[in-house]
């Protein structure tokens, strides 16, 4: 695995920490507001406020959520291109074929390009 994908990895397990967390105070903020019935109404500002900020933030960590998603799947798909370049070409050329004594009839294994072959007459 890569140093980025390690640390995109990283990046993702934190945010979904953090929303967790997010989301848990936010549960708790709204069951305190449907507890206290006699609170001023400033104090019920206050909340309404801070759950609407905590939303907010809700969204913004969504949306890096997203985005390091994108960008860990751009990682791995430039870790696999980068393991294939390494992979030596396994086409091979020949230049000369020979198909012993009776000259007759033909054998390829796995052909990546085009084959072309001439015999000639017995």
């Amino acid at each position: 695995m890569s140093l980025v994908q390690a640390e995109v990895k990283g990046a993702v397990a934190a945010t979904d920490k953090q929303l967790v967390v997010l989301e848990s105070r936010m549960e708790e903020l709204d069951l305190s507001s449907d507890d206290d019935d006699d609170e001023e109404a400033a104090t019920r500002k206050g909340k309404a406020e801070a759950l609407q900020q905590l939303e907010e933030e809700r969204k913004a960590l969504e949306a890096s959520r997203t985005l390091l998603d994108e960008l860990l799947s751009k990682a791995q798909e430039e870790a696999v291109a980068k393991a294939s370049a390494k992979v030596p070409d396994s086409s091979t050329t020949v230049s000369n074929l020979t198909f012993g004594d009776q000259n007759s009839g033909q054998q390829i294994g796995v052909a990546y390009g085009g084959v072309n072959a001439s015999f000639g007459g017995r």
